[in-house]
This record gives C-alpha cells, sequence and structure tokens, in this order.
C-alpha cells in the first residue's frame, strides 16, 4: 500500500472554516466594547468640571466678536470680581459651555462665587470675570469657586 493510499488528503474546499457570522460578531463585539468605553470617557469628562475645591476649572471660551462687552452693559465691560479678577470681554466661556442655570446647587451660587461681578446697575442681576452675558446672583455654573474674601 502507497503511503498516499492510508494518509487522507484534503483538498482547500474540505478545511473546516469560520463562518462569517462568527467573524462579524467579533468585529461587532470589539465595537461595541470601543463604543462603551468611549462613552464612559465622554462622561467622565464632563463631570471633571467645578468641584468647589481650591483648583481652578478650564472651561472651553468662546469670543463675542459681535458685543464687544461680552453680552453685558458697558459698566460690567472690564470690571472686577469680588476676588479682583478683571473681565475680559475677548475670552470669556459661554453660558452654555459652563452649565450656567439660574438657581443655585447645593447652597452654591454666583453671589459667593469669586468670579461674580455685583449688580452696577440697579437691575438686579451682574455678570462674571470669565462667562459671558448677565449672571444671575442666585445662579451657579460648573466654573464656581468660593469667595472666601
Amino acid at each position: 500500500m502507497a503511503d498516499d493510499e492510508r494518509t487522507p488528503r484534503r483538498d482547500a474546499t474540505d478545511r473546516p472554516t469560520r463562518s462569517r457570522d462568527i467573524r462579524d460578531a467579533g468585529r461587532t463585539r470589539r465595537r461595541f466594547i470601543w463604543l462603551t468605553g468611549t462613552a464612559a470617557m465622554a462622561g467622565l469628562a464632563g463631570c471633571s468640571g467645578g468641584g468647589g475645591g481650591a483648583a481652578e476649572t478650564t472651561t472651553a471660551t468662546t469670543t463675542e466678536s459681535s458685543d464687544s462687552t461680552g453680552g453685558v452693559p458697558a459698566e460690567y465691560a472690564t470690571a472686577t470680581s469680588l476676588d479682583g479678577t478683571q473681565r475680559n470681554p475677548d475670552s470669556l466661556s459661554s453660558q452654555e459651555a459652563v452649565s450656567y442655570q439660574d438657581q443655585p446647587s447645593g447652597g452654591r451660587q454666583c453671589s459667593t462665587c469669586r468670579y461674580y461681578i455685583e449688580d452696577k446697575n440697579g437691575d438686579g442681576v451682574g455678570a462674571c470675570a470669565i462667562v459671558a452675558g448677565e449672571i444671575a446672583p442666585e445662579g451657579y455654573c460648573v466654573s464656581y469657586v468660593e469667595y472666601e474674601g
């Protein structure tokens, strides 16, 4: 008996192969894990701002080119905040970028923040040294840092 007759030979069509479904499932699983990790990191990045600690938070800035005072009356354009920070209308964060709201949060409000600029024209609202637009004294944003002066 020849050696060829004892050992069965297989050609390329007889080889076991992974099904297409299994290969696609592996890709889908990898994509799911990647997307889950990416979503978790984005969620954590959103939670990193403004814990009220001593460190200042970094926020996205926008330039208010259409309004040279940064969305406030002229009295506030370059006014100084409670801690002496001078407002620069060319480098302010938008209210959306700092998640500004008209209500306090956990006892923290703008009127006790180091960046708050008190009412200067009797209309009941102030401004902020780092955020564009008018700011309610009882408002709050993630850039809040308690004024200790």
